[in-house]
């Protein structure tokens, strides 16, 4: 059964392929050199700085925000829960039992 299945689907694949780069937008294909261009023209370089990659380090703390950090780890009990590494939230437990419930089905059939 698996390899009537599996012969079906590489044979609808195989019909399909040829018919892909007839099916595709042509804006798809690439930009025309005129829009690159034009692109270009819009790049703005301090953009750099607001990229995930970027290599320059945020800057640190000042005193003022450190006190005020430190103020509200003293008053607030659930900001210790809220950093990495501690307990999973409510909300990714209910993930995790989603995912269990999955697993267990696929073991069970």
């Amino acid at each position: 059964m698996h390899a009537i299945l599996c012969t079906l689907a590489l044979n609808v694949a195989a019909l399909a392929g040829p018919s892909l780069p007839i099916v595709m937008p042509s804006n798809a294909r690439g930009l025309a050199p005129a829009d690159a261009i034009a692109l270009h023209a819009r790049f703005d370089p301090s953009l750099g700085a607001l990229r995930a990659g970027r290599v320059d380090a945020p800057g640190p703390f000042g005193a003022d925000e450190r006190a005020q950090l430190a103020t509200a780890q003293r008053n607030s009990t659930t900001l210790a829960a809220l950093r990495g590494g501690s307990s999973p939230t409510d909300h990714e437990w209910k993930w995790l039992a989603i995912g269990g419930v999955i697993v267990l089905l696929l073991v069970v059939i």
